[in-house]
């Protein structure tokens, strides 16, 4: 784990302890009665043994050798060779190609010919030597090169692997069992980590690393390549090394060599390691503490998960954080209304009355901003009002036109009741609807009234030509009050059900 991430965790870890040590939701005494128990119990099984090395590696040599890794290559590839021409005397029925060189030779040697031909015949020798040309790739260069690949091969691998080996050595482990009895049962908790890496990763150390390692890999490589394959069979070139004219003019070679100078009189060890060993049973205050959190937080993640309680504690969460914004937005306005008025204004800094204006701004565009949202909301309770007074005018237009019309009708009635009184009813239930009709939009909008005139006493706002004291207007006012408790007491009714069967009786 980087230290990036340990300062991630960390954070996290005191904004967690902080939550928990809230003076605002206080532990119960169930809750600090169960973390006495854990504290209590298992302290004989708590322990922590961690081994770990620091690793410094010098870059000095390192970088001396990845400077010289592309000159190594380089020197491979000029494929330095020796040509070495070799004759031997072969039967002419053997002989598949006759070269320059084999006739020179046989023009001064005549014995091979043992006959002459006849007029017009070619001249045909009974033996003739013949000449091939071997590659020798094994020169006193390559060998030298191959001697100094292998010098830095045993150089870096020694190197890689002490290192190596102690990283192997490292080791971390944490353990404990706590089980304690409950009032509703036994609770059990065990826990073992085992981290065999070195724990703590330095950013700086993991780069040099991966770098040696690629250094060991390319030199590797290097070695498996077909011209040191071939070296490799010839005897080894002991130090000192001849300086023939390649290995002191050629550029490459040159560097070679002098890399080979640099790591035979290199005599540090290039790395240290510094060893650190940690045993701790049983656990401090501070890490004991940290493992009781660690085991409530278990026992609490067992129970979101198997009750099912995810979206009831966001619920909760998001109301507990409502109410926390709430009462922060009540402390600042306090203060920046015992500010504006004067007291404690010489206690306080100039950062924080410039910090409490900027949120004095803030709370007031917010009020603004919901003021102006509740009267776009009041107009559209308006207009909605007046479309239910044009349609209460309509009803009533309609009632008069039907009561009009039963008038006409019960005129009529005395000299044809037989024939009209199916007419009769059918225009009384009309009359009937019209006027239950009539009582529904006149409740209705002595409700929207009531509650218009509320959002309007809530928020200060004063509606202009409104005089509720005369007798009719307070009749009326009297009548739209009853309206709004009607409704309140049908829908108090309704939430009382709801509140009954989500808490009482636990259903969602």
């Amino acid at each position: 784990m980087s230290l990036n991430q340990m300062d991630r965790y960390y954070r996290a870890a005191r904004q967690f302890a902080k939550e928990l040590n809230d003076v605002t939701m206080p532990a119960d005494d169930a809750e600090r009665k169960l973390r006495e128990q854990f504290a209590r119990a298992g302290t004989e099984t708590e322990k922590l043994a961690s081994v770990y090395y620091d690793v410094t590696i010098e870059r000095d040599w390192l970088e001396r050798i990845e400077d010289a890794l592309p000159h190594l290559e380089a020197a491979i590839r000029e494929d330095r060779q020796f040509i070495k021409t070799e004759g031997n005397i072969t039967p002419i029925e053997r002989v598949r190609k006759v070269s320059r060189t084999s006739v020179e030779h046989l023009s001064r040697h005549s014995e091979m010919i043992t006959h002459v031909p006849e007029e017009g015949e070619d001249l045909i020798p009974d033996k003739l030597k013949v000449f091939e040309n071997e590659s020798n790739y094994a020169i006193y260069e390559n060998r030298v090169l191959y001697m100094i690949l292998c010098y830095t091969r045993d150089f870096v691998d020694y190197r890689f692997f002490k290192i190596s080996q102690a990283r192997k050595e490292c080791n971390s482990e944490m353990e404990f069992r706590k089980s304690i009895l409950t009032p509703d049962g036994p609770l059990r908790m065990e826990l073992h980590y085992s981290d065999m890496t070195n724990g703590l990763n330095n950013a700086e150390n993991t780069e040099i690393l991966a770098r040696l390692e690629a250094t060991s890999a390319a030199v590797a490589v290097l070695l498996s390549m077909p011209l040191m394959r071939i070296v490799a069979q010839a005897p080894m070139v002991q130090a000192p090394i001849t300086r023939t004219n390649v290995l002191r003019m050629d550029k490459h070679f040159k560097e070679v060599v002098a890399l080979y100078d640099y790591l035979s009189c290199y005599t540090e060890e290039g790395f240290t390691l510094e060893r650190h060993e940690t045993v701790i049973s049983p656990f401090p205050p501070t890490l004991q503490k940290s493992a009781i959190d660690m085991t409530m937080y278990t026992h609490f993640l067992y129970n979101v998960y198997s009750h099912d309680l995810m979206k009831t504690l966001e619920e909760r969460y998001a109301q507990e954080e409502e109410r926390r914004d709430e009462e922060a937005r009540k402390k600042r306005e306090a203060r920046l209304k015992a500010i504006f008025d004067g007291k404690n204004a010489g206690n306080i800094s100039q950062a924080e009355f410039l910090e409490l204006l900027s949120e004095a701004v803030a709370i007031s565009e917010e009020k603004e901003n919901k003021i102006r949202s509740l009267l776009n909301e009041m107009d559209a309770a308006m207009s909605e009002a007046e479309a239910e007074k044009r349609r209460y005018d309509s009803l009533m237009s309609e009632a008069d036109r039907g009561r009009s019309e039963a008038d006409a009708l019960r005129r009529q009635l005395s000299d044809t009741r037989k024939e009209t009184a199916s007419q009769v009813e059918e225009m009384q239930a009309k009359l009937d609807k019209a006027q239950e009709d009539l009582l529904a939009e006149r409740e209705r909008c002595r409700l929207l009234e009531a509650r218009v005139l509320g959002m309007l006493e809530q928020y200060g706002v004063k509606k202009p030509d409104v005089d509720m004291t005369e007798r009719e207007e307070f009749l009326e006012l009297e009548k739209e009050k009853d309206a709004f408790d009607r409704f309140f007491e049908r829908n108090w009714g309704t939430a009382k059900r709801k509140i009954r069967k989500r808490i009482l009786w636990k259903r969602g």
